[in-house]
């Protein structure tokens, strides 16, 4: 079982979504498509179901406003995604991993210090219900959720840490694209007829 949050639902609902900043190069993640569609593939080949908590769904409508109907049949017709509520298990789960930060120590710090409270009280459940629901995984780009599923034992792992699928043309793949608008033209050269 494996979770993902907003930010990973859009990407998978909807391809043309704003790719995340890999922090390691500063610039959007590449291939993004290619990596979120591998990332399917490999759920699905492996049987792997896809637990969207309640409160990331809650935010990914937010975001897709008058379009939520559409997105919501969507969901429901997908047999490996399941909707899970932030309910009474889940807030007991919460309390819990709760008490189990306070006797660490001092709190982290939320990853992004000006972060809202309330962002960081859905950060808190999605991981709750993931983990209350037995993920194993999380997919997120956020360091928030990263923090605080990572200290109850939960992986993390954002877009741009996601593997690339095998090319379909490997002799290409190191080759620079080119602007086709200064690329230079071809030339075609046909056999002499003598």
């Amino acid at each position: 079982m494996v979770s993902i949050d907003a930010g990973f639902l859009g990407l998978m609902l909807y391809p043309n979504a704003k790719p995340p900043k890999d922090p390691n190069t500063k610039k959007p993640t590449e291939k993004v498509v290619e990596r979120i569609e591998k990332l399917l593939e490999d759920l699905d080949l492996t049987h792997e179901r896809i637990i969207i908590p309640a409160p990331a769904l809650s935010e990914f409508l937010v975001l897709v406003g008058k379009a939520g109907p559409e997105y919501l049949n969507d969901i429901s017709n997908q047999p490996s995604f399941y909707v899970k509520s932030f309910d009474q298990m889940a807030a007991v789960e919460l309390a819990a991993m709760e008490l189990l930060a306070r006797s660490k120590g001092p709190k982290r710090l939320p990853a992004s210090p000006d972060a809202p409270w309330q962002k960081v009280k859905f950060d808190r459940q999605i991981v709750a219900i993931s983990k209350l629901h037995g993920a194993h995984t999380i997919y997120s780009d956020d360091g928030d959720i990263k923090n605080i599923a990572e200290d109850i034992g939960i992986k993390v792992i954002p877009c741009w840490e996601l593997d690339l699928p095998q090319s379909k043309t490997p002799l290409f793949d190191n080759v620079p694209s080119l602007d086709p608008t200064i690329a230079p033209k071809r030339r075609i050269i046909l056999p002499d007829d003598d």
